[in-house]
């Protein structure tokens, strides 16, 4: 269950879902790597100089735990259940309950005081989930029980996101100082979902010797998700976490788009029709608050 998640297209899900389940060690690894990547590469960066620890140099244990350690928990609980809920509902409607990602993070987001609502960002969330979910209409295999996992997945990554604009925008951690902070958390948090759950797979599977007979495509990986997770954080730091959970929708429209274009891949008139309206739904959202900043 703590596996990466996929964010897969509806035509040729099966395939990857039946790999996704049955090469676990193909896809297990990255999250914790890269996680751990983020670790050495910011401690390197302190530990030399390059980066001063203005915001965390005083943090208390008590403060880290309450602030610091529920980005690890929800993270954790996330992917956990976000991937559980394969077993129990259809692709096609899971890919139309993550739709709702946004209206998620925005519930979060207000009841948290760190967001302001706004008609216009309202209702451009609500028509981008809405296209998105029509675009991704398909056979619905309905489990309460997959429902209540994908919502209580949806909500745990919500609150991952407000606590992290909470210490990057409300207390202005530095990005390299906020990965340094953060990233152990996570790391340990998903390290340990690991040993309990899916270490004997993996040594069945004989990981250790596929990351060893690898190890240069296993480096660029935590390289790469080195800079995922800093762009993330710098997405949220200027902007804000929900939009980056829309700007997040957008690219999944934009790269089926693409693979139209380039590809000539097939797409049907209801994803057209999905497609248009979520893009209308993002004009409308970025409309909003450019009326929010003005204001």
């Amino acid at each position: 269950p703590f596996q990466s998640r996929e964010s897969p297209n509806p035509r040729n899900v099966p395939r990857r879902i039946s790999r996704h389940h049955t090469h676990h060690t193909r896809s297990r690894v990255p999250n914790t790597h890269r996680l751990a990547a983020s670790w050495t590469i910011s401690s390197v960066m302190v530990n030399a100089g390059y980066v001063k620890l203005d915001k965390s140099r005083d943090i208390s244990p008590r403060w880290y735990c309450t602030h610091i350690l529920p980005i690890g928990a929800f993270a954790a609980i996330s992917l956990a259940l976000g991937n559980y809920t394969y077993l129990y509902l259809s692709v096609s409607f899971i890919q139309m309950l993550k739709a709702a990602v946004p209206c998620v993070t925005m519930i979060v987001l207000v009841a948290t005081a760190l967001e302001k609502p706004h008609r216009m960002t309202v209702l451009g969330v609500l028509i981008l989930t809405f296209g998105t979910a029509l675009a991704a209409y398909g056979e619905i295999a309905f489990q309460w029980i997959g429902v209540i996992m994908m919502f209580s997945s949806e909500f745990s990554e919500a609150f991952r996101m407000a606590v992290l604009q909470y210490l990057l925008g409300n207390l202005r951690f530095d990005l390299i100082e906020g990965l340094y902070v953060m990233a152990p958390a996570s790391f340990a948090f998903l390290a340990l979902g690991i040993a309990v759950f899916e270490f004997q797979t993996f040594q069945e599977e004989d990981g250790f010797a596929k990351i060893t007979g690898r190890p240069h495509k296993y480096l660029a990986a935590a390289f790469l998700g080195f800079c995922v997770n800093l762009l993330t954080l710098a997405v949220i730091k200027s902007t804000s976490s929900l939009t980056f959970k829309v700007m997040g929708q957008v690219k999944n429209t934009l790269v089926i788009l693409v693979s139209v274009a380039v590809f000539g891949s097939e797409i049907t008139f209801l994803q057209v029709v999905g497609y248009s309206i979520s893009m209308l739904g993002f004009v409308v959202y970025q409309r909003g608050k450019q009326v929010q900043t003005k204001a």
